[in-house]
């Protein structure tokens, strides 16, 4: 615990290397533990939740061979059945960090992968539903973290510009078998066989990964310093909930890319959405009023108005089952990429209610019972 503690406050330094080296003190400490109750299969909880953090330490020291012998060894014995639970869960990020691995596919210095896996997801299949969705809305991420890097105002309304496309213009692979993925290279179709191309596509992929690893943590005041524009900082945690996994078909997102020769992933696994999810006090604070924790609201119906005359905030109307109209008032870098193409959906509302109107903190599709 001692070790990990010192890891968790190089991290939080930035110091990556001696982080990584306090992991695998953690891991040995722990790893030898859990060995200790090897044989002992009636000596429960205790084995196996000393199986399962040592397999938790292996996974963070990149050990995945380890952390799958650790999880198999825990499930060998009686553990509880929520222990077994979070077992089989960790089983899965264990899968799941290795289709994340590039084997047998090279990525250049200017190429992000993306990749999903979760009950609806085969080798190589996803439903359109579940990915094209994911696809549209890591390009807007992408754009907004270039804009951004540029020092542009937030764009309201229009398409990128063509300085920002000349630089880090948006070529998606053929999708392949890795659980599902695909790859994003950023360049122009001029410059494709120039190597590290546009100082700003490698600026916006560095940004990125440091921006998801932190919304990943939940870590709500690091990600402000990173971004510390309200329109872009609402319009990032909007776009990274959405791409993220939702528990039901898509259980896990990750992001590959080869930075300076080294691999570098980061994996979304909604285990701190739920702070994203409802944070009233983030998103009331953006729009410079009180926000009162025991007025939460939750709203299902058709988006059927948007008004985005306010350059600071929208205004849209969501009728309900029994046709009542709703006034939802949208924070600063919400309306253009998230609330927009949800035009005519049924969609899940979550916010804050302040006097009359919802102040909205997420909004979601309502998921149809179709699969495409």
């Amino acid at each position: 615990m001692d070790q990990t503690d010192l890891a968790l406050a190089a991290q939080r330094r930035g110091n990556d290397e001696e982080a990584a080296v306090l992991y695998r003190a953690a891991f040995d400490f722990e790893r030898k533990a859990a060995r200790a109750l090897t044989e002992k299969l009636d000596a429960e909880p205790t084995r196996s939740i000393l199986h399962r953090s040592a397999a938790t330490l292996a996974l963070d020291c990149g050990q995945h061979r380890e952390a799958e012998v650790l999880i198999c060894e825990a499930l060998r014995g009686t553990p509880p059945p929520g222990i077994a639970d979070e077992l089989r869960d960790l089983l899965e990020q264990v899968y799941f960090r290795r289709h994340l691995d590039l084997r047998g596919v090279t990525l250049s210095e200017t190429e992000v992968q993306m990749s999903i896996a979760g009950k609806a997801v085969g080798y190589g299949i996803a439903p359109v539903g579940a990915f094209i969705p994911r696809i549209n809305d890591a390009e807007r991420l992408m754009y907004r973290t270039a804009e951004r890097l540029s020092n542009l105002p937030f764009r309201t309304s229009g398409r990128v510009t063509a300085a920002i496309l000349n630089t880090i213009e948006l070529f998606s692979t053929v999708p392949r078998a890795a659980s599902f993925a695909v790859s994003f290279r950023v360049g122009h179709s001029t410059q494709m066989q120039l190597e590290g191309i546009g100082s700003l596509g490698e600026e916006t992929i560095d940004n990125l990964f440091e921006c998801l690893e932190l919304f990943n943590k939940g870590d709500q005041d690091q990600l402000k310093h990173r971004i510390p524009q309200e329109e872009y900082f609402n319009n990032f945690v909007a776009l990274a909930r959405n791409i993220g996994p939702d528990g039901e078909e898509v259980n896990l997102v990750g992001f590959t890319a080869t930075r300076r020769g080294v691999q570098r992933t980061v994996s979304l696994t909604g285990e701190t959405f739920e702070a994203w999810a409802f944070a009233p006090d983030l998103a009331m604070a953006a729009l410079k009023t009180t926000a009162d924790p025991d007025r939460d609201a939750k709203l299902r119906g058709f988006l059927k108005e948007a008004d985005s005359r306010d350059s600071k905030r929208g205004k849209i109307h969501v009728v309900d089952a029994e046709g009542t109209s709703h006034g939802v008032v949208v924070p600063p870098g919400m309306m253009t990429d998230i609330v927009k193409p949800l035009w005519e959906s049924e969609v899940e509302i979550i916010g804050t209610r302040k006097r009359s109107a919802i102040h909205l903190t997420s909004i979601r599709p309502v998921k149809t019972q179709t699969k495409t």
